[in-house]
């Protein structure tokens, strides 16, 4: 259970760059109030295309563009298994993954009936998101003493990258029986890239793990519910960024749980835009002044452990970096 001081905090995109760095440093995730851009009948515009998506699409035009390892496409029910260890049976959800447009905004894969008629809105929301993580990543920099884009030109909108826009759906849950206790919405994990944006409506079940307290037992993990907060977007740091900042912008595990009240059964649908560096970038660790030796070697032990990423071999590129993060994300994915 959290303590009346752990919460996420909310800041607007407007306040100082401290601010925003400050707050996203406290447990990885932060509340972004009111941003401009995307705007908010945009946001609502989606979440209507989400659920004719997946509540009218037929099955048959949902297989022709199932997932793909280029994690682009459809995952069925129960498909991704976000932890395996703990849930091998998959996540009780369904998603659509879309890569980002290229610069012209054409679509680099097929896509259902639905989306394809809107690709000029789904476009505009793609590029909105984008400019809304590069206004982050400006802050980001200035925290770390580097010039202001020194992220944002290597995060360019429409070159070959693995960012990526999703439509995520958590069908209605019988909450009566015991069915389902051993199950969960979406496993606990944490994001592979740089930054994610979560758009949430009416219905939550986010919670993100907070840090352990002195004694508490191992096995007994405390997770804060990450509430719908109207018009403000959820931000979380990814690994990608853990790992290319030594530690200084950490990454949280988060899971979405199972209902517990009829209330919470009702179907959810969320909208995550996952950005990535352009493929070509070489992930060469950024550490910071203040880090000391012993606390380098210290995250190099943990990074290897958590992300399967040695910091002592050559950087990876950023392409290389998500293709090992979503071997072992998905079963049954096409080869293309």
């Amino acid at each position: 259970m959290a303590t009346a001081s752990e919460s996420i905090p909310l800041v607007d995109l407007e306040a100082p760059a401290q601010d925003i760095v400050e707050g996203i440093s406290q447990l990885g995730f932060l509340y972004l109030k009111c941003p401009a851009i995307p705007a908010a009948s945009s946001v609502e515009r989606m979440f209507d295309l989400s659920r004719q998506f997946f509540l009218s699409e037929s099955i048959t035009e949902k297989e022709k563009v199932a997932i793909t390892i280029n994690n682009a496409g459809w995952a069925k029910l129960r498909q991704e298994a976000l932890d395996s260890d703990g849930y091998p049976s998959g996540d009780i959800k369904e998603a659509f993954n879309m890569r980002q447009f290229d610069k012209d905004d054409v679509p680099r894969q097929p896509l259902p009936p639905i989306l394809q008629s809107n690709v000029q809105e789904i476009a505009q929301f793609m590029r909105d998101c984008h400019q809304l993580c590069l206004r982050i990543l400006e802050t980001f920099a200035i925290a770390l003493n580097l010039p202001k884009d020194f992220f944002t030109e290597r995060h360019p909108y429409g070159s070959p990258q693995g960012s990526v826009l999703r439509l995520l759906y958590y069908p209605e849950t019988d909450v009566s029986g015991t069915k389902h206790r051993q199950d969960i919405r979406a496993g606990a994990h944490s994001d592979y890239g740089s930054l994610t944006l979560l758009f949430q409506q009416t219905h939550g079940g986010l919670q993100v793990l907070l840090p352990s307290l002195p004694g508490q037992p191992s096995d007994e993990a405390r997770w804060l519910d990450a509430p719908v907060i109207k018009d403000a977007v959820l931000v979380n740091i990814g690994d990608l960024m853990d790992f290319w900042t030594a530690g200084k912008f950490k990454s949280t595990l988060h899971r979405v749980k199972m209902p517990q009240t009829s209330e919470e059964a009702k179907p959810r649908f969320s909208i995550a835009y996952f950005l990535h560096p352009d493929d070509e970038v070489r992930l060469a660790r950024i550490i910071p002044s203040d880090v000391k030796e012993e606390e380098d070697a210290s995250f190099k032990r943990s990074a290897k452990a958590r992300f399967g990423v040695d910091p002592n071999e050559a950087p990876l590129t950023a392409k290389e970096w998500l293709e090992r993060r979503l071997t072992a994300t998905y079963t049954g994915r096409k080869d293309s």
